[in-house]
């Protein structure tokens, strides 16, 4: 009986992980005058999860790349960028073809 419940398990974990695919990487390019503050990402399928800058900051004509492991789809996922001025920004990003979202600064 342990024989098959570990069998099932790893069964289990191996379709998860299979389905999940590959890392992406995301590239996030700012061609606003705004200073990008924080950044969300969420997977379709997945929550917010962590603010991915970190204390960092994504200064105009600035880009900054993140890896993406989450997740079954990686191919949409919105995006929440808040300002230094405390504005925030919310995009659906299509990274099917071009793994880079370019923020201009307006809805």
């Amino acid at each position: 009986m342990k024989l098959v419940a570990t069998a099932v398990l790893a069964m289990t974990l191996f379709a998860t992980t299979a389905a999940a695919g590959p890392p992406l990487r995301l590239w996030v390019k700012n061609a606003s005058t705004v200073t990008i503050d924080k950044l969300y990402v969420e997977i379709m399928g997945t929550d917010w999860g962590a603010e991915r800058l970190r204390g960092k900051t994504i200064e105009p004509k600035g880009k900054m790349q993140f890896m993406l492991e989450d997740g079954v789809d990686k191919c949409v996922v919105d995006l929440k960028l808040l300002s230094t001025a405390g504005k925030e920004y919310s995009y659906r990003a299509r990274l099917c073809e071009d793994h880079t979202f370019t923020f201009r600064g307006r809805p």
